[in-house]
């Protein structure tokens, strides 16, 4: 892992931001706080609570290992940061969200922007291996979703009224759209 400074190309201009650059040697690093996460949730659960929920550093940082991408870390003055990720190669801003149990629930702040939208199954034909699905998802799946049909509220409504739409990306997009991974990636092995 390194921490620079990189130029990114944003709506709002060109910024100088604090970035992580996940390498390749960082999968045996990804993997041992994965092995904690599981180990730390499956000892909660033994005294009869819920299992920790899926850091967020550790599902970003695993997109950007398989997807060749950056960690955007903190906020950017003067321009909209409610993204994750970055592609140097396609100034592309990414939201990455991700889930450790089926269903999810996956919630979006009032504000959040991004170009590309991915999730990513942590809990891979219901097993945790260390592996993950990645799905593209299209952007009009989500701004379109109807999140409170007693009011027939899309996801795009709830954000224009400053809430936090959530829903089930899995349930509510992947499963009936037919969805195919665009890849597995592995903790264990670079090529699944």
């Amino acid at each position: 892992m390194i921490r620079v400074e990189l130029p990114l190309v944003l709506p709002e201009g060109n910024f100088l931001v604090e970035s992580i650059v996940i390498e390749e040697s960082d999968r045996e690093m990804l993997l041992s706080i994965y092995n904690l996460w599981r180990e730390l949730s499956n000892k909660l659960v033994e005294f009869g609570g819920r299992s920790v929920n899926l850091s967020e550093v550790l599902s970003e940082s695993c997109f950007c290992l398989e997807k060749k991408c950056i960690r955007v870390v903190g906020s950017i003055s003067g321009a909209n940061s409610s993204w994750d990720c970055y592609d140097i190669r396609t100034s592309k801003r990414i939201q990455v969200k991700a889930c450790s149990v089926l269903p999810d629930l996956t919630s979006f702040g009032p504000t959040s922007e991004w170009d590309e939208i991915y999730f990513m199954d942590f809990y891979r034909e219901g097993e945790w291996d260390g592996t993950f699905d990645i799905y593209k998802i299209e952007d009009e799946d989500i701004y379109n979703m109807v999140v409170n049909v007693s009011e027939g509220e899309t996801f795009r409504d709830q954000q224009t009224q400053g809430r936090r739409p959530r829903f089930s990306i899995y349930n509510r997009i992947i499963l009936p759209k037919g969805l195919s991974p665009i890849m597995t990636g592995s903790l264990k092995d670079k090529d699944v």
